[in-house]
């Protein structure tokens, strides 16, 4: 069961141009329901603040229970959304998952959760077979200045800023796998509906 983490902010990754899917994502639904809809649903059950980062506020209109902020470095993906998530944030840590991810597991969350309390870690990061899942993870203010230092290099990767920080990686659950289905191309869409 989920319970409520009051020193965690949630923050919704909903930027990016969505090349490979043609249009912006926010929108896309399934089983009838918007993606950023069921992801806010899992969230408020968790958080008190939530933010969604936008690299276009045109994309998507105010949303009760969630603060609506545009990316603060432009053209920098994931990255800057995050940058942007720990400057807005009024809590020290916050749990990133991306928009497009919409079969989230509570159980993992928690799991998250539970060990970023850890006030010695700077990132708490599920991983899999497939590797980390660093768009589904728990990252503490302590690494601003090294997003800031990156993306003024115009190094965009999130991996690569990780091994500078005390990361603490958890180890995915076969359930809990789904989580890090993300919705890319107009195919794995018809994937996931059907």
């Amino acid at each position: 069961m989920s319970k409520l983490y009051n020193a965690i902010s949630g923050v919704i990754l909903a930027g990016g141009r969505s090349r490979r899917m043609g249009f912006t994502k926010l929108n896309l639904l399934v089983n009838g329901k918007r993606i950023i809809d069921i992801t806010l649903e899992v969230l408020r059950s968790f958080f008190d603040e939530i933010f969604i980062v936008t690299d276009n506020r045109k994309h998507i209109e105010q949303i009760k229970g969630a603060k609506v902020v545009e990316d603060l470095v432009k053209g920098c993906g994931p990255m800057a959304g995050i940058y942007t998530g720990l400057k807005v944030i009024s809590n020290d840590k916050a749990f990133f998952i991306a928009c497009d991810m919409p079969f989230l597991h509570l159980g993992l969350i928690n799991r998250l959760l539970d060990s970023a309390k850890d006030g010695s870690l700077d990132c708490v990061i599920p991983y899999s077979d497939r590797g980390i899942e660093p768009l589904h993870a728990v990252y503490s203010k302590s690494i601003l200045a090294g997003l800031e230092e990156a993306l003024s290099r115009g190094e965009l990767a999130v991996r690569q800023l990780l091994h500078r920080y005390n990361c603490k990686y958890i180890k995915s659950r076969k359930e809990e796998l789904p989580s890090f289905f993300n919705i890319n191309t107009p195919e794995d869409l018809k994937e996931i509906c059907r």
